[in-house]
């Protein structure tokens, strides 16, 4: 690995690090507020024209036996990788890192454009030396902020920037900038958009983790083929939740464009539980699995719920170790 695409990856874990280090992470007593109370004020930051937003509340993740068994399995090595970024920054996602936000608006090219943004305690001097102690960064003063652009050969895909010392944003340039102009109030954030904004309203703070997203205008960008395009098209928007404890919990609430569509949508979804139900007839562990998971449809709204035993995952882990088929006694 070359020593510019490390920096972007190192500083990354920072902000991506429910993906990039497993959401290793202590949350620690921070205030925020926001339009949606108990969510962090960088969620207001987040432009108007957005997409699809992501969240993830670091403090429930930690807290859970899911992180318990992931610092068993992988924290030592996670620990190993991020040493170099420890020694140099102060700097430990596992202790400093708060919360989590990421939004995008996907494009028919697959690369479309987003922002993430990390809540937490951040050494400034210290992430910015690191950062020229690996490579040479290109940089862009936008509204007071200096964006750190990196660069991959004659490419910059990726930016750095300190929105504050207790947020930091990683994303291409435009969005960045627009980002810096939601903070300084000169551009509509996210709680102007008038199809998430509302999905946003609703969450639940204590939720570990939430997404919502405009699908009417994803799915438009997206080409009409296969049997049931028509039916996903009528899809106006999707918000869904997540929660990892002792058992696995979450649910997914599409709005429809009408009943009609509802219906058929909701036939879709019950199809597709009945396929893993018959794989329940050769395994008892996906049986078991497969029954905590409903369909149900009101009206124009299609909710699939989830919720089993989180023990499941890894017995399915054990028994089928590259083989999904394979008979449970």
């Amino acid at each position: 690995m070359n020593h510019r695409r490390f920096v972007v990856l190192s500083t990354a874990a920072l902000v991506l690090a429910a993906a990039a280090v497993g959401g290793l992470a202590i949350y620690s007593n921070y205030a925020v507020s926001a339009a949606t109370p108990g969510l962090p004020v960088a969620l207001d930051y987040l432009p108007a024209a957005s997409q699809a937003v992501f969240g993830m509340n670091v403090e429930k993740f930690v807290a859970s036996p899911a992180y318990a068994r992931l610092e068993q399995k992988r924290g030592q090595t996670i620990a190993d990788d991020l040493a170099d970024f420890i020694a140099r920054t102060g700097v430990d996602p596992r202790r400093d890192l708060h919360y989590l936000i990421a939004a995008g608006s996907p494009e028919p090219d697959h690369r479309g454009s987003g922002v993430a943004i990390a809540v937490g305690k951040f050494n400034t001097a210290g992430i910015t030396t690191y950062i020229n102690s690996k490579t040479t960064p290109v940089k862009t003063e936008y509204r007071g902020a200096t964006v750190l652009l990196i660069q991959e050969g004659s490419k910059v895909e990726k930016g750095v920037v300190f929105l504050s010392e207790s947020e930091i944003a990683v994303g291409d340039l435009d969005t960045l900038k627009t980002v810096l102009d939601v903070r300084d109030k000169a551009a509509p954030g996210i709680m102007t958009n008038t199809t998430l904004a509302p999905l946003l309203r609703q969450l639940n703070p204590d939720e570990m983790f939430w997404f919502a997203g405009d699908a009417g205008t994803i799915l438009a960008k997206v080409p009409k083929t296969g049997r049931f395009s028509d039916v996903a098209s009528s899809i106006q928007d999707v918000a869904g939740t997540l929660n990892v404890d002792e058992a696995v919990s979450g649910k997914i609430v599409a709005t429809v464009r009408d009943e009609e569509s509802a219906r058929k949508l909701a036939d879709v979804a019950r199809g597709l539980v009945a396929l893993g139900q018959l794989a329940g007839d050769y395994d008892a562990k996906v049986a078991e699995l497969m029954k905590g998971v409903s369909v149900t449809q009101d009206k124009t709204r299609i909710t699939l719920k989830v919720n089993f035993d989180i023990n499941l995952l890894e017995e399915l882990d054990r028994a089928h170790p590259g083989n999904p088929t394979r008979k449970v006694v």
